[in-house]
């Protein structure tokens, strides 16, 4: 009986404090759409078409908290300007389905070869042009679990350095030529013009972006770093040599140019101290990180599990949200989250509010963001009127729903990184509140020692002690108890709740 008795207490105080709940923090890794580390693949470079498995993208998922790959489509086989055939076409296909079955994403970069020789094979701009137009129709058709496109077709593995090509120059991009670059900038625009508007592109150099685009464009082109940590500016990713920091003007112009574009990339070498934790964690954070290669450098992954960071960077890869506190006082709702990860959002995303009828279970949900790239504080906050949401009167219970704004697998909605809160079956993050919905503006106090009930006609009450004991009281009247604070318990015929703190002086 004691303990029946706490627990509904409990239940009392929690309503006479206003509603408030204090969230506590998850520190495990979550397996979030869209950040975190990822896995290479390629369709392969020799030629063919090597598809993806079923079994190993789920093993991702399930064995690692892995929820992106990167994917490399090479082109080796239409070089000489064939065209692209309908055959590696429908491959494409079957993989983006096999991703999208997994709830998975991917990070995509068309590659014609991986030569690591300066002489290797590059097609001509007309070719790379006319391969675009045959791909944009598949990866139209698929942009719900794209990523981001990195800029590829130019270079060895796509990383516009070296070919041996005259329309596009090779080697050191500070001297290609005005020619040079506008052919470039055409196959950027080319993708820039086709792909989708809502996936995001890449390129490997600051350079190449401010040659192409000048310093105050922003637009869709974020970066990927496949040297980072490295020396002389991470391998050209900056204008530096030896270990010499970028300038101030170009880290501004990362971090600027990456507030809501992705950073992706990998480590090519241990180069020590940059490559340790302290280092490493400060640099990722610093630099807008959403995205990393776990499968290179394996050298630094070692010894970032040794050093003991692995965890934390798998954690804090880009967005890491927490919700902080909520609270619902005189039906208005207040929620305050923090954004603790490496970087922001930086894909469109809806947020609602989802109240669920506790008698009926029928849901209801009510747009409170339009944009959760927004979200990029410690302490982000909303305030929500639940008497201006279109709801039958009833108690509901509140969930915050962050899901894909084209896919409706709940492994795309994202979980907040809280303890006790996660719905798995449906995606929701449970907000732990209770609000009844009337349209009644009920009144309890206490006058001369009578308490007063307004705007009620049929009820019943129940009065307790501040330790939660039911007392033995049927009359409003209550000069006959002693003085001290009590709690009145109002149930309308219909089962609304009310419950009020009332002082006996």
């Amino acid at each position: 009986m004691k303990k029946m008795l706490s627990i509904l207490f409990l239940l009392i105080a929690l309503t006479l404090t206003a509603q408030t709940v204090t969230y506590q923090p998850n520190n495990t890794v979550i397996s979030n759409p869209e950040k975190g580390f990822y896995h290479y693949t390629s369709t392969g470079s020799s030629g063919g078409y090597n598809l993806l498995t079923q079994s190993t993208l789920n093993g991702y998922r399930t064995n690692e908290n892995i929820t992106v790959i990167q994917r490399q489509f090479f082109l080796r086989d239409f070089i000489t300007g064939t065209p692209i055939t309908s055959t590696y076409l429908t491959n494409m296909q079957t993989d983006f389905n096999r991703i999208r079955a997994t709830g998975a994403k991917v990070i995509v970069r068309f590659t014609y070869t991986s030569s690591d020789q300066t002489t290797s094979y590059q097609p001509t701009k007309a070719q790379i042009l006319a391969h675009i137009q045959q791909l944009t129709p598949v990866i139209t058709a698929n942009k719900d679990v794209i990523t981001c496109i990195q800029a590829g077709f130019i270079g060895q593995y796509g990383e516009w350095y070296y070919t041996n090509s005259t329309e596009f120059g090779s080697g050191d991009y500070t001297v290609l030529t005005n020619t040079q670059w506008a052919n470039r900038k055409e196959v950027m625009d080319a993708m820039i013009n086709s792909f989708p508007l809502d996936v995001p592109l890449q390129l490997r150099y600051i350079y190449a972006k401010q040659k192409m685009y000048g310093n105050a464009y922003i637009g869709r082109i974020g970066f990927y770093n496949d040297a980072f940590l490295a020396q002389d500016g991470d391998a050209g990713t900056f204008l530096a040599s030896g270990n010499n920091p970028p300038s101030i003007a170009d880290i501004n112009y990362w971090v600027t140019n990456t507030t809501n574009l992705p950073v992706t990339g990998e480590t090519n070498a241990v180069n020590a101290p940059r490559t340790n934790c302290d280092n490493t964690l400060l640099e990722l954070n610093g630099y807008n990180w959403s995205l990393l290669n776990k499968d290179y450098l394996p050298a630094n992954i070692t010894n970032w599990q040794t050093q003991g960071c692995f965890t934390d960077i798998q954690k804090y890869l880009g967005y890491r949200f927490q919700l902080n506190n909520s609270n619902i006082t005189n039906n208005i709702f207040s929620l305050y989250i923090a954004n603790v990860g490496y970087a922001n959002l930086f894909k469109e995303r809806k947020a609602y509010l989802v109240l669920k009828n506790t008698l009926t279970n029928i849901e209801y949900s009510f747009l409170i963001d339009n944009n959760v790239k927004n979200w990029t504080s410690n302490n982000y906050g909303m305030v929500i009127d639940l008497n201006s949401l279109t709801l039958p009167n009833g108690t509901y219970k509140l969930y915050l729903n962050l899901p894909d704004n084209t896919l409706t697998n709940p492994l795309y909605s994202i979980q907040m990184a809280n303890t006790g809160t996660w719905i798995a079956s449906n995606g929701y993050n449970d907000l732990l509140q209770t609000w009844i919905k009337s349209s009644l503006s009920v009144n309890i106090f206490v006058v001369d020692n009578v308490v007063n009930i307004f705007n009620l006609n049929n009820y019943t009450f129940k009065i307790y002690n501040i330790n939660g004991k039911l007392l033995k009281y049927n009359s409003l009247n209550i000069s006959g108890l002693q003085a001290g604070v009590y709690i009145i318990k109002v149930k309308t015929r219909t089962g609304e709740v009310y419950t009020q703190k009332i002082i006996k002086t």
